[in-house]
C-alpha cells in the first residue's frame, strides 16, 4: 500500500513538474487528469475541467470533427503529433484561441484505454514566425531597392566614364591648342586663365577616376586568401617612389606580417595609405614612413604612419568623407576621395580603420581586415611610435 502511495506521489509530482500543459482522457472522451500547466493555458480550474468532455477545450468550429478524430484514435491508438502538418487552437476560457502543438500517446490501464495529450503554448513560436516573416518580406525589399540602386550606379559609371569625360577631353585639347597655337595673340592674363582651364579640367578628371574607383570597389567580389601583408607594402611603395627614386625618405617596414584579405583591394588600400604619407611627409626635414602590426585579442591591427603635416583631431570624422579635405589643393594636391576608397576596402573586409594625428607632428592609420573588439581604438592610442611598429 505504502509502495502504490509513493509511486502515486511520484506520478503527480511529475505531472505538475511537466513543462508542458498535460490532459488525461478516457475512452469516452472525458477529462480525468490534469496539471498546473493546463489550468494555466486555457484559464480553467482543475475543477471545472476534471470530469467535463475534452471538447470543452477545442473551438467551436473544431468540436464535431474533433468528437470523430478522438474515436478514431481511441480505436486505433498510436504515439503521434495532432493534426501533423495542421495549425491548432486550443479554446481558453474567455473564449480566446491559444496556438498549441499537441501531442498524443495511448495508455492501457487496469481501468481502459486512456489517452495523454501533451499540450504545448505555441504562441511564442507563432510570434517569431510572424517576425520572422516580417523580416524576410523586409530583406526582400531592400534586397529590390539595392538591386535598383545598383543599377542606377551602373548607369551612372556608364555616363561619367562616357558622356563626361568627352567635354573634358575637349576642354582640355582645345584649350591647348589655343595655347600652342594662338600663344602670339594672347596676352599673359589669356594665356593664364587657359592654363587654370586645362588645370581645372585636369581636376576634374582625377575626381571621375576616383568615383569610378569608388564604385568598382563597392562593386567588385571580393576573393579573400592568405596574403603576405609586408610584400603588399613594399611593392605598394616602390611603385608610389618609381617617378622619384632619388627621394631622401626614411622607411620602415615590418618583416612577415600576414593577414587574409582580397590582393587586389588591400593593394588598393596601401596604395592611398601610403601616397598620402609620401604627400603629407614632402615637407619634413627627414621625411619618415613606417608600417607595423600588433595583435589585440588575437586580430591583427596594421598601421601605417609618418613624419608630416598630420591634422587637428577635432576634425577626425572627416577623414573617410568623399571629396573631405582637411588641407586645401594649394598646401597638398588630391581629390579628397583616397581615404574614402581606403574606408570602403577595409569595410568590405568586415574591418574598421581610424587616425590619429596632431597639426605638423604626423600621422598613423590603423586597420583591421577582420571584425575587432569595440575598444580597440582607445587601446592603440597609447601605442608609441617605434621602428616598424608604428
Amino acid at each position: 500500500m505504502t509502495v502504490n502511495k509513493n509511486t502515486e506521489a511520484l506520478a503527480q509530482g511529475l505531472l505538475e513538474a511537466a513543462p508542458d500543459a498535460v490532459v488525461i482522457i478516457d475512452d469516452t472522451g472525458t477529462i480525468i487528469l490534469v496539471n498546473a500547466q493546463t489550468e494555466q493555458l486555457f484559464g480553467y480550474a482543475r475543477e471545472e475541467l476534471v470530469g467535463a468532455a475534452v471538447e470543452i477545450l477545442v473551438p467551436a468550429a473544431l468540436k464535431h470533427s474533433h468528437v470523430r478524430q478522438r474515436d478514431d484514435f481511441i480505436a486505433a491508438p498510436k504515439i503521434r503529433p495532432m493534426g501533423a502538418g495542421m495549425e491548432l487552437s486550443g479554446l481558453h476560457k474567455n473564449g480566446s484561441l491559444v496556438p498549441v502543438e499537441v501531442s498524443l500517446s495511448p495508455l492501457q490501464t487496469e481501468h481502459g484505454r486512456m489517452v495523454i495529450s501533451i499540450i504545448r503554448d505555441a504562441s511564442e513560436r507563432k510570434r517569431i514566425e510572424r517576425e520572422m516573416r516580417d523580416l524576410n518580406a523586409q530583406l526582400q525589399l531592400r534586397m529590390q531597392e539595392l538591386l535598383a540602386a545598383n543599377q542606377e550606379l551602373e548607369s551612372f559609371c556608364y555616363s561619367v566614364s562616357h558622356d563626361l569625360r568627352a567635354p573634358l577631353r575637349s576642354l582640355d585639347g582645345f584649350s591647348l591648342a589655343l595655347l600652342e597655337d594662338y600663344a602670339e595673340l594672347l596676352d599673359d592674363t589669356g594665356k593664364d586663365y587657359l592654363r587654370r582651364l586645362r588645370a581645372a579640367s585636369h581636376q576634374m578628371s582625377q575626381l571621375i577616376d576616383g568615383l569610378l574607383k569608388l564604385s568598382r570597389i563597392t562593386r567588385s567580389e571580393l576573393h579573400p586568401q592568405p596574403l603576405d601583408i609586408s610584400a603588399i607594402a613594399r611593392r605598394s611603395l616602390q611603385q608610389l617612389l618609381r617617378p622619384d627614386p632619388g627621394r631622401d625618405i626614411s622607411v620602415g617596414i615590418m618583416n612577415d606580417m600576414q593577414g587574409d584579405g582580397d590582393p587586389e583591394l588591400v593593394a588598393i588600400a596601401f596604395n592611398n595609405l601610403l601616397g598620402n604619407a609620401l604627400k603629407f611627409s614632402a615637407n619634413s626635414p627627414v621625411p619618415a614612413i613606417e608600417v607595423g602590426m600588433r595583435q589585440v585579442d588575437g586580430v591583427s591591427v596594421y598601421c601605417v604612419s609618418d613624419n608630416g603635416a598630420g591634422f587637428d583631431m577635432a576634425y577626425a570624422d572627416k577623414l573617410f568623407g568623399a571629396f573631405q579635405r582637411l588641407h586645401t589643393a594649394d598646401e597638398f594636391e588630391g581629390t579628397g576621395i583616397g581615404l574614402a576608397i581606403v574606408q570602403r576596402v577595409i569595410h568590405r573586409h568586415g574591418g574598421s580603420i581610424w587616425a590619429q594625428g596632431a597639426v605638423d607632428q604626423g600621422a598613423t592609420f590603423y586597420f583591421t581586415l577582420q571584425h575587432a573588439p569595440s575598444d580597440i581604438r582607445e587601446r592603440t592610442a597609447t601605442w608609441k611610435r617605434a621602428t616598424s611598429s608604428c
